[in-house]
């Protein structure tokens, strides 16, 4: 497969694979929700971090070559894993695929569930040894993975790869299948006031993130948190569940839980298609 078609292919799955919540936005996500827009938010502030789960991280150790010093700039949460034995640094420049350490210039090939491509950074270690950020997180624009400050939406291996203030959390509980990120909270408890914690994504970046929103104001075919004030986050008060690729579910607003809110007519689920996820709808 060549590194366009793995382009495209990592951008559709992990679209249907995962539509699951939340981006990066110029707004911080808790003021974008009081917009109304609390699942669309695309660009991370400085010091973005990643996803939470310390399952997929590995560090990886050079023997050879030189790594580039990487921009601490923001990256998109990537859905990915970091894994790749060093042997020696190869010719590969960052941004070419690769099929082990050996293979780059940077002695660092990043694996994904899609593929690998050299990079900047493994793990986070990396990072942290090279004093160039607290994270190693994808970067959707230059597709590698680069050095960060663990700001909102950046990948994550541990609660020490997010800026202070924010939390490592799964964005969808998957079981470890997606990478955790940097957000404002793990749950409502980590919000203020009556603000519930719920997951935002966005298909763009690639990135996801849970921000603190308020009550009633998720829009429909937007994501909702599957915990028990899941209902309170939407506008509809209805938050459903899909499945994504029948295994994953997902809270998704709709306009409906059962034929009983309905008025007669049938409630037809929510379901993942190739215009992204939809909610429940009356027919």
């Amino acid at each position: 497969m060549n590194w366009m078609n793995l382009k495209k292919t990592l951008a559709t799955l992990a679209t249907l694979a995962v539509v699951l919540g939340g981006c990066r936005g110029d707004d911080p996500p808790g003021e974008s929700a009081t917009d109304g827009d609390t699942s669309s938010t695309t660009d991370a502030t400085d010091g973005n971090t990643s996803t939470s789960g310390a399952t997929d991280s590995t560090s990886s150790t050079s023997t050879g070559g030189s790594t580039t010093a990487p921009e601490t700039t923001d990256a998109s949460a990537g859905f990915l894993s970091t894994s790749g034995s060093t042997t020696g640094g190869g010719s590969l420049p960052n941004g070419s695929q690769c099929d082990s350490d050996a293979d780059c210039e940077s002695m660092h090939c990043y694996t994904t569930m899609f593929g690998s491509v050299c990079s900047e950074c493994s793990s986070d270690q990396d990072c942290i040894d090279a004093g160039n950020g607290i994270s190693c997180s994808l970067d959707a624009g230059s597709m590698q993975a680069k050095c960060t400050q663990g700001g909102i939406g950046t990948t994550c291996e541990s609660q020490e790869s997010c800026a202070e203030g924010l939390i490592c959390d799964e964005v969808v509980m998957a079981g470890g299948f997606l990478p955790s990120t940097c957000g404002e909270c793990g749950d409502s408890g980590d919000c203020e006031g009556k603000n519930i914690c719920s997951p935002t994504f966005d298909f763009m970046a690639l990135s996801g993130y849970k921000a603190c929103v308020e009550p009633g104001s998720v829009p429909n075919n937007e994501l909702c948190p599957t915990a028990a004030d899941g209902n309170d986050a939407c506008m509809s008060g209805m938050c459903g569940t899909v499945l994504v690729m029948g295994i994953i579910p997902v809270g998704v607003c709709g306009e409906c839980l059962s034929d009983a809110d309905c008025d007669g007519g049938t409630c037809m689920p929510g379901e993942v298609g190739q215009n992204g996820i939809m909610g429940a709808v009356c027919g």
